[in-house]
């Protein structure tokens, strides 16, 4: 998906959450009804790093379904200054591709311009279906700073993960998926919520499909969708600058330290979601 660390000024931020608060209290109800029949049926909303990308981009092969023009609109935070013309524009009006949806992993982090994400969507969308992605929590770890120091000159370097203030939030905070689910469902009914691990689609990446294509209102044919029965592998870790990245090395005190602040959050959200404590390996 697109960087996270995408420039924004002091004012653009508060601008931003001058705005959305607005919107959440009803100010821009009568723009938004404008463009409703060009809005999203379905948001995949994160978690970053963990194959969303080709997710989109395999859904948008079935003829039913089309996704966002930008990759990434990032519009219920961010982008919400772009205005609603802008956001209705990523989509067509195709009575023959009647469900429309885009997926922006940043709505599932913890910046200021996305507290207030699950709300918006909820305000003017109501409450549609929501994928929620994610991977093992380390290996999304490991993924996401690879790409954050591929893109960001003064990425800190990898030993500084849990020291620095910068990676904490962009990097570990996005592996705290019962915090980021939960932030949804106090919002949204749990029959509107579909979480589903990147390990399940790679594994079963037919009948993952099907689930997901049911879930959105889409008919459940997955012909066309998969390369060789396999989601397309797109936007890797090594693609976008990352590739003179290696690997970032875990030293056996920073790996326990990090398994010991976000094992019980993967365990809390596991349980939530009715999957075992040990589909996660942790050693």
């Amino acid at each position: 998906m697109a960087s996270d660390a995408d420039p924004t000024s002091w004012l653009d931020t508060w601008r931003s959450r001058h705005q959305i608060k607005r919107s959440l209290q009803g100010r821009h109800d009568h723009i938004a009804a404008l463009y409703r029949s060009r809005l999203p049926t379905f948001i995949i909303i994160g978690a970053a790093k963990s194959a969303t990308t080709s997710l989109a981009t395999t859904l948008g092969r079935h003829p039913e379904i089309q996704i966002s023009r930008s990759m990434e609109p990032k519009f219920f935070g961010r982008h919400y200054l772009r205005g609603w013309q802008w956001y209705a524009s990523q989509f067509a009006e195709d009575p023959q591709r009647p469900l429309r949806g885009e997926a922006s992993t940043m709505y599932s982090s913890s910046y200021g311009t996305y507290a207030s994400t699950p709300e918006l969507i909820h305000h003017h969308l109501g409450p549609i279906p929501l994928i929620y992605l994610v991977r093992h929590p380390l290996r999304r770890i490991e993924s996401h700073w690879r790409h954050w120091r591929g893109r960001i000159k003064d990425c800190p370097p990898f030993d500084q993960l849990l020291r620095s203030p910068r990676l904490r939030q962009r990097v570990i905070d996005a592996s705290l998926y019962h915090q980021q689910w939960q932030r949804y469902r106090r919002v949204f009914p749990e029959q509107s919520m579909l979480s589903m691990t990147t390990e399940e689609l790679s594994a079963n990446p037919k009948t993952s499909l099907e689930r997901i294509l049911r879930f959105i209102g889409a008919t459940p044919d997955c012909a066309g969708l998969l390369e060789k029965g396999q989601l397309p592998l797109l936007n890797p870790a090594g693609s976008k600058g990352r590739k003179n990245v290696a690997a970032p090395g875990w030293s056996d005190e920073l790996k326990q330290q990090t398994i010991d602040l976000i094992r019980p959050d993967s365990e809390r959200f596991l349980a939530s979601t009715g999957r075992p404590s040990t589909t996660w390996a942790w050693n």
